[in-house]
């Protein structure tokens, strides 16, 4: 990390130095309008003539929320509780540097969760180095793990304040330190990744199990297919950050339908232990107000062989303890959601509001069930 850091802050140093050498770069401009300050004010620098350092520009996201969940346990017991949360809050910096390379470093500055607000440094979210060249790049680092269209999101755009259980349980935040080549075969945008099982909030090492990962997207129709496949050969004795999955594989389809966009996935995988986890999503959304007020649903399905499915964390899971291992906290095989929220933009997604309730049953082999409401109010923004 601290070598990481330490590259940073020299290229950062370059690019001012850079800046002053030549004072002519291409920067966007206010024009008095704080939504395009909003987007343009993080970058410091850019030349594309410059002979070192092309580009410098700094970001942040900022997401705070609060939730109320009102749940019925396994226990056939009634609990409700309410929670405010800094959800995210990311510094980072962007660097492009002779010609073909690039290097992203960003951390979490968020150390609390829900109803424990903490400021201070709690981990790297991506710290990788990429250089690209005829249209192809390779990338060396702590990545994010884009599995799943909500996954393939990043959370400064998802329609809906949280991701769905299902695409959550495969996805899980991860961010694996790897090695991820991508580029475009005929008309495919296609990925491989090669990661290291290892768990570290900076970069892991190589020392544990290895896990494979694959991403390949195209159009059909007036949308776009989105594929994803994971194999993992990490070993009962292996460190292993993806939790036991052996393997899974996504099929997304995005289009449009009139006034609507609509979102399809469906998920399958299987966990080192022989049991099957899969599902599918559903989410539709259209303006109801343009450009401005959006309404969006989402309908998910996830069952397993055994049970292996928990309530969603945030915060279903959590409303008997504040930890998510109370009652609501035991796990299931068949899973339910059905969401519906209003976005309101104030500068696209740099800026904006979000609504949303959602609606959520858990059933466990033995017949016991569990199911709760929750509701939540978000502000997002990021430059």
């Amino acid at each position: 990390m601290n070598q990481t850091l330490k590259l940073t802050a020299a290229t950062s140093l370059a690019a001012l130095g850079t800046a002053f050498a030549h004072p002519h770069t291409e920067s966007g401009t206010s024009n008095g309008d704080w939504c395009t300050s909003l987007k343009d004010f993080g970058m410091f620098h850019k030349d594309s003539n410059a002979s070192f350092i092309q580009e410098l520009k700094f970001f942040g996201r900022f997401q705070w929320q609060v939730g109320s969940v009102d749940a019925e346990g396994f226990d056939r017991m009634d609990y409700d509780n309410s929670f405010t949360e800094i959800r995210r809050f990311r510094i980072g910096t962007q660097v492009k540097f002779l010609d073909n390379f690039k290097l992203k470093v960003n951390a979490n500055l968020e150390d609390g969760g829900p109803n424990n607000h903490s400021f201070g440094y709690h981990s790297l979210d991506e710290a990788k180095l990429t250089y690209s060249v005829n249209g192809w790049s390779i990338t060396y680092g702590r990545q994010k793990f884009k599995f799943s269209q909500e996954a393939h999101t990043s959370s400064k755009k998802i329609k809906t304040i949280e991701l769905s259980n299902l695409a959550n349980y495969f996805y899980g935040s991860r961010r694996p330190t790897g090695v991820t080549v991508e580029g475009k075969i005929g008309n495919v945008e296609t990925a491989f990744s090669v990661f290291s099982t290892d768990e570290h909030h900076e970069l892991a090492q190589w020392g544990e199990g290895l896990a494979y990962y694959a991403n390949a997207q195209f159009e059909v129709g007036n949308g776009n297919v989105n594929l994803d496949f994971l194999y993992n050969d990490a070993s009962n004795s292996d460190v292993d950050t993806f939790d036991g999955i052996e393997w899974g594989i996504s099929a997304a389809y995005t289009t449009t339908f009139g006034e609507w966009d609509v979102m399809a996935n469906v998920i399958y995988g299987e966990k080192k232990s022989g049991d099957s986890v899969c599902g599918f999503i559903i989410m539709p959304s259209t303006f109801l107000i343009e450009d401005k007020l959006e309404f969006v649903a989402r309908y998910q399905y996830a069952g397993s062989d055994g049970d292996n499915l928990k309530l969603t964390s945030r915060y279903a899971r959590r409303a008997d303890k504040t930890d998510g291992k109370g009652v609501l906290g035991a796990k299931g095989n068949k899973n339910h959601t059905l969401y519906a929220g209003l976005n309101y933009y104030l500068c696209n997604h740099n800026s904006k509001f979000q609504l949303g309730v959602e609606y959520e049953t858990m059933e466990q082999r033995n017949d016991d069930s569990a199911d709760a409401i929750t509701g939540w109010f978000a502000y997002r923004m990021y430059f």
